[in-house]
């Protein structure tokens, strides 16, 4: 089943949630020109999926999804992915060679598990999200102008690499390429550990004895929201992304004691110094960091 990776191959993904959904819905809207197919443990979440108009069919027979389609989406947390990706290699060996996608927000543990004996799967991480979960939440603007990382190898299939890069444009986004090193510590320092700071943050304000959330605005709004992102898949990220958000977490923490010391010292020179560096820097990332779409925030 090898494609052209100029014609629409069959997508189906296996898992069905925000990302996934989002993905297929926005393929819908690019108009891709084959079908959108899905495959799950459970019924329900691919039952809406289908009700929301996000893909074609699904079935609950892996064996059977997989002898059909061209493309395989894996849309689960990292370790399920991890743990999945063995037993799904080899159902693509003896299934006509479909090209097989990760969204996992971590690549190390992804490549490791994936080993190096197929050489049509192309590791890959959209930059994008949102606190909610679920495919009621999906949708199609979700992607649009935000990067996808994409981490191939050398023995990576070249028509294969091209095939998942036009899927992600087509669903709007730009591509990077960066080794999976890079990208671990890339994004333990940019996603990761900006997550670890939110749920530190909203831990401190529960256990205040003032209830300092019921008086929060806009900047506990904006520091906060992400601490509402699925619990599971962000104690995946921690797990298999350990050390690298161990170092990113470290470096945090110099810097907040850095500013800890600044104010001890009533330095106000000093720390206006700091802050308007951090202003500089924010402000020449507003590209990059304000959505174009209101809706899509990023979370991973």
């Amino acid at each position: 089943m090898i494609v052209d990776a100029d014609h629409d191959p069959i997508v189906a993904f296996l898992g069905l949630g925000l990302i996934s959904g989002s993905l297929a819905g926005a393929l819908k809207r690019g108009n891709w020109r084959a079908d959108l197919i899905a495959w799950g443990p459970r019924a329900p979440s691919l039952e809406r999926g289908l009700a929301l108009g996000l893909i074609d069919r699904f079935s609950l027979d892996l064996p059977a999804i997989m002898a059909e389609a061209d493309v395989i989406v894996i849309g689960a947390p990292p370790e399920a992915t991890a743990q999945l990706l063995p037993e799904l290699l080899d159902l693509a060996s003896s299934s006509g060679e479909p090209v097989v996608t990760d969204m996992a927000s971590i690549k190390g543990v992804i490549v490791e598990a994936a080993g190096t004996d197929y050489p049509r799967f192309v590791p890959g991480h959209p930059i994008a999200g949102s606190e909610n979960s679920g495919v009621e939440a999906a949708y199609p603007e979700l992607f649009d102008g935000r990067e996808v990382i994409l981490t191939p190898s050398g023995e990576t299939d070249t028509s294969a690499l091209k095939i998942v890069e036009r899927l992600w444009t087509t669903a709007g986004a730009r591509i990077t390429h960066m080794s999976v090193e890079d990208h671990d510590a890339a994004l333990a320092a940019s996603s990761h550990v900006p997550h670890m700071v939110a749920y530190a943050l909203t831990s401190m304000l529960a256990d205040h004895a003032l209830s300092p959330m019921k008086h929060g605005g806009g900047a506990l709004r904006d520091m906060t929201r992400i601490a509402a992102s699925d619990p599971l898949m962000w104690r995946d990220i921690a797990l298999t992304n350990r050390d690298a958000i161990l170092i990113a977490m470290d470096a945090m923490t110099q810097e907040h004691e850095h500013l800890r010391t600044l104010i001890a010292g009533a330095d106000g020179d000093a720390i206006e110094t700091f802050f308007a560096r951090c202003r500089e820097v924010r402000r020449k990332h507003d590209d990059i960091l304000n959505p174009l779409n209101p809706q899509s925030e990023q979370t991973d």
